[in-house]
């Protein structure tokens, strides 16, 4: 009798690890097939691209799609944008986010001005870009800033800024009060606690911020199509939708362009992947 119930729960034990494994199995197809259709598309010739049925692999695999993206296109003006005004942005969000999530954490802030700023920077998150698009291109077009880069680093404020704050005050409450008491004791200043005691704590936090809003604004569209008219200024994103015209599709440098500009922040996350799982598990450390 107790052989036939362990038989019957390794039996059962069996068929769920089965379940399990089907189901992960579906999910992971279901998940990486669109990407697999891309990178299979971006080397399959145009012709092959609108041959009904499609295969699932290319007949004839050809890297022209990616001379042409090179060399015709030069694509890589457009990665070189696109890294330049999310790494500016990002460093902008980082310097004001991380001055502001550290005075809501240690300076005495009344606790109702706390939470209205926090509702107030919440709300503006919230809200879709295209409501902030006109006063943003208004004051950018005072300002001189339309068709520049700067002027786009600060447009996406809209987006960084309220998220490194909300994300850098989670890693600030959890640096104890007593080692900034200690340095201030000491006689370090206020400025000297924060370069030589807050930032080098915070650091995997400031690295995960910063991947994250690096993320963000590199995918980011509406704002780079309305201030950036130049073509030669143009971002990834603006340039990759250039391949859609009104009566056709240039399947194959859509793809191509599509993997390539996503490769140079594929490559920064995996480069500063340890930065960002430890920053993610700070706070566990911490505490």
């Amino acid at each position: 009798m107790t052989s036939l119930v362990r038989r019957s729960r390794l039996i059962h034990l069996l068929i769920g690890k089965v379940i399990h494994g089907v189901l992960i199995a579906v999910v992971l197809v279901w998940t990486f097939f669109p990407l697999y259709w891309v990178i299979v598309t971006s080397f399959r010739p145009e012709w092959e691209v609108l041959m009904y049925p499609s295969l699932p692999y290319p007949l004839h695999p050809t890297l022209m799609n990616y001379v042409k993206l090179m060399v015709e296109d030069k694509f890589y003006i457009y990665i070189l944008n696109s890294l330049v005004v999310s790494l500016g942005a990002t460093i902008i969000s980082l310097l004001i986010g991380s001055l502001a999530a550290y005075a809501l954490v240690r300076i005495g802030v009344p606790r109702f001005v706390d939470s209205l700023f926090l509702t107030w920077v919440l709300v503006v998150r919230m809200l879709p870009p295209i409501v902030l698009a006109i006063p943003l291109f208004m004051v950018l077009r005072t300002l001189g800033l339309i068709d520049t880069r700067f002027g786009l680093m600060i447009a996406y404020q809209v987006y960084t800024l309220p998220y490194v704050v909300w994300i850098l005050l989670g890693f600030f409450r959890e640096i104890p009060r007593e080692i900034e008491e200690a340095a201030l004791i000491d006689g370090a200043s206020r400025v000297r606690v924060w370069t030589s005691i807050i930032l080098p704590l915070a650091l995997p936090g400031l690295i995960a911020t910063m991947i994250l809003s690096v993320i963000l604004t590199w995918n980011e569209f509406l704002y780079a199509l309305v201030f950036i008219n130049s073509p030669e200024k143009y971002t990834v994103t603006v340039r990759v939708a250039t391949y859609i015209y009104e009566f056709k599709i240039e399947w194959g440098r859509l793809a191509a362009s599509g993997l390539t500009s996503a490769l140079p922040v594929l490559l920064l996350s995996l480069y500063v992947q340890k930065y960002m799982i430890r920053g993610l598990a700070f706070g566990r450390v911490l505490r």
